[in-house]
């Protein structure tokens, strides 16, 4: 279990990941607690449908369990390209803004939420508790072609953004190129993990987003169903969750 807190807009917000208890108790003056995938439904919390992977397996089923057109993808980029990935557990602000760059550029493409600046701080939260791990692949000359991020805590490890710009071209071979660079770092980030103890892969949620969905199904893994949201704590807190999911029923974004 994971926990972070800060202030933001004067509210004092705390968030847990992976909680292992079935009862949450805020730390004192926090308003709203944010719960990131809970085995347990905590009051209200909505379901989270999830991807696992089971990293004890063997590095042989691991490969099996992925569908044939990912392992056509992860053997040509280790045969044909000339991509080195990275693995960093202990990112340092640098990185963090690179990936928040590359990731921004990523968004604009796609249309949907950038990484601003209350997820650039939980970033640095998770940073300083040794709970963030940044990998990325590189092609030939260096340049960056896909992030991956996520939340660790020595067993477990939870996708939180992964970028690659699909989007900025129209060359059909650059974009193989980002295809199969972007299978080869997850299948490298699944080893690099396994090979240091985890036990658990998480896809960070399966989206309703058919390409993400699929993309993620790709690597096997069973489906499980964990819980995640927001629970006031006082009265301020459910007044500003109210506010805030009035503002989702009208579409409109929200930061937090």
């Amino acid at each position: 279990m994971i926990k972070i807190g800060r202030s933001f807009a004067g509210i004092k917000l705390q968030q847990i990941f992976f909680p292992t208890e079935k009862i949450m108790t805020a730390s004192n003056g926090v308003a709203i607690i944010g719960i990131i995938q809970s085995k347990y439904p905590l009051g209200v919390l909505p379901p989270l449908e999830t991807l696992q992977i089971n990293l004890t397996k063997s590095e042989e089923k691991l490969y099996l369990d992925m569908n044939k057109s990912t392992r056509q993808q992860i053997r040509q980029a280790e045969q044909k390209y000339d991509l080195v990935t990275k693995a960093d557990p202990t990112p340092n602000e640098n990185l963090l803004i690179a990936f928040r760059n590359f990731y921004n550029t990523f968004a604009s493409n796609k249309h949907t939420y950038k990484c601003n600046a209350f997820h650039l701080k939980t970033l640095k939260l998770l940073a300083e508790q040794r709970s963030l791990l940044i990998t990325s692949v590189e092609d030939s000359l260096g340049e960056t072609l896909c992030y991956r991020v996520y939340v660790i805590d020595g067993k477990r490890a939870t996708s939180l953004y992964s970028a690659a710009h699909f989007r900025q071209t129209a060359d059909k071979s650059r974009k193989r190129l980002l295809s199969a660079a972007h299978r080869y770092l997850k299948w490298k980030d699944m080893l690099w993990l396994k090979h240091r103890g985890y036990i658990i892969y998480d896809s960070g949620g399966l989206t309703s987003d058919p390409a993400i969905r699929n993309f993620k199904l790709e690597f096997g893994g069973e489906i499980v169903k964990e819980y995640s949201g927001y629970i006031a704590t006082n009265l301020f807190g459910r007044a500003v969750l109210s506010i805030r999911n009035w503002n989702l029923r009208r579409g409109l974004r929200v930061k937090t």
